[in-house]
């Protein structure tokens, strides 16, 4: 398949509002260095303008710098319970926090421990119990609680059966990695930040099987027009919206013509509705890991059908570091739950070893879903600080350190700089 050229318009559907809390107004956070990866997190400060992305059909051309916004720090003591201290008239936003198994417990502490530091308004509805009475189904506690929140974060939970359950139950038609390179972690990759959108209802993960035969089993790739078409939709839009430049649907259509032919024909249809604004091509998927690994800088926004995003998920995590280090979330139209996507490593559990690394990005990332953007800029400036500044890893990414000491070096740096 030769490369497609079209675009993207109006906005990813992220829209829970929260007025800002009136902080201190501070400066020393404009003077770090962390500042232009913010928006791997964020994505609010691209600079490049939609007309402009015309001008470089191989998507090769080096990024400009970030504009940085206004930071201000803040800090807090204790033990984190409900909301962070920030406001004392300000509404707190109300978040469903499931803790998960393995170390999920201990992960979404050090996630309340931060939000606490930052004094960012959120109160926890912490759901301990995410699984139905003797059986591994979502509880219906959990559901009522997304829905009425409309925002989560979770802890990791190891059950294939819950985790395609709440996909359905709760209809998180897409999940979105945003993955960037730490400053301070080795790579061989250099600097990097690609964005990978997949499908979660249909193609291989659809999770329907069955035995045709004794000895013959068959899986069910699902692509409709209608899914693919969501699909399309929310990536044109969420390019537009984070100014992003280009565009990569992975794909085999020219093995599964009919399934793969249908995504990528739904991609197509969008891409011409916005020609002026994001340059869109197809990759096959071998051709798209190829490229993600071997020239990183050159990709931007990938997009595929459930299995070869997921693939894609797991090589630019372990291009970050380790794959439980890239954050993300599940996007539905009843809300949007933030989760890392690492296992829950029950070997681990309760032994303070667990990296809480990409558990706090996806905390800052649902700070900017909220509108606390000052904190959530505050919060990811801290842990890449601790990474470039100091020697403070978990013993997963070549360090000793156990997870609270990282989590207190987060929590001090945010601190000092008040």
């Amino acid at each position: 398949m030769g490369e497609h050229v079209g675009p993207a318009n109006k906005s990813a559907p992220l829209t829970t509002h929260i007025s800002g809390a009136k902080f201190s107004k501070m400066n020393s956070l404009r003077k770090l260095n962390c500042l232009p990866a913010l928006r791997s997190v964020g994505g609010a400060y691209r600079l490049f303008a939609g007309k402009d992305q015309k001008k470089d059909s191989a998507g090769q051309k080096t990024r400009q710098p970030e504009k940085p916004a206004g930071k201000e720090k803040g800090k807090d003591s204790g033990k984190p319970s409900g909301a962070g201290s920030a406001d004392p008239g300000k509404k707190a936003t109300k978040v469903t926090l499931i803790n998960g198994e393995g170390v999920g417990p201990e992960l979404m502490s050090a996630v309340q421990e931060v939000i606490c530091a930052v004094k960012a308004p959120i109160e926890w509805d912490v759901l301990e119990e995410f699984k139905a009475k003797d059986s591994d189904d979502v509880s219906p506690e959990v559901l009522q609680s997304l829905r009425t929140n409309k925002v989560g974060i979770k802890g990791p939970v190891d059950s294939r059966h819950w985790q395609r359950q709440i996909r359905k139950q709760f209809a998180q038609y897409a999940y979105v990695s945003l993955c960037s390179h730490i400053e301070g972690l080795d790579s061989p990759y250099g600097a990097f930040d690609v964005v990978i959108i997949r499908d979660q209802m249909e193609g291989d993960y659809s999770g329907i099987e069955h035995r045709v035969v004794p000895g013959v089993m068959q899986t069910i790739k699902v692509s409709t027009t209608a899914g693919a078409s969501r699909i399309a939709e929310f990536v044109f839009n969420y390019a537009v919206k984070h100014k992003r430049k280009k565009i990569t649907v992975a794909h085999k259509a020219n093995i599964m013509r009919m399934t793969d032919g249908n995504f990528l024909e739904a991609m197509r249809a969008e891409a011409e509705k916005h020609v002026d604004d994001v340059m869109f091509e197809e990759r096959y998927l071998d051709t798209s890991i190829m490229k993600i690994m071997l020239e990183p800088h050159t990709c931007d926004v990938m997009v595929s059908s459930s299995m070869y995003g997921d693939v894609l998920r797991v090589i630019a995590g372990g291009m970050m570091g380790v794959p439980g280090i890239c954050p993300g979330y599940s996007v539905s139209s009843l809300g949007t739950v933030f989760d890392c996507r690492m296992k829950a490593c029950h070997a681990l559990a309760g032994k303070d070893a667990a990296n809480p690394t990409g558990p706090l990005l996806c905390a800052a990332l649902m700070l900017h879903h909220v509108k606390l953007d000052k904190q959530a800029d505050q919060l990811e400036c801290a842990i890449r600080r601790v990474y470039k500044n100091t020697d403070i890893r978990t013993k997963d990414v070549g360090g000793k350190a156990k997870c609270s000491e990282f989590v207190k070096a987060v929590c001090d740096c945010l601190e000092a700089d008040n």
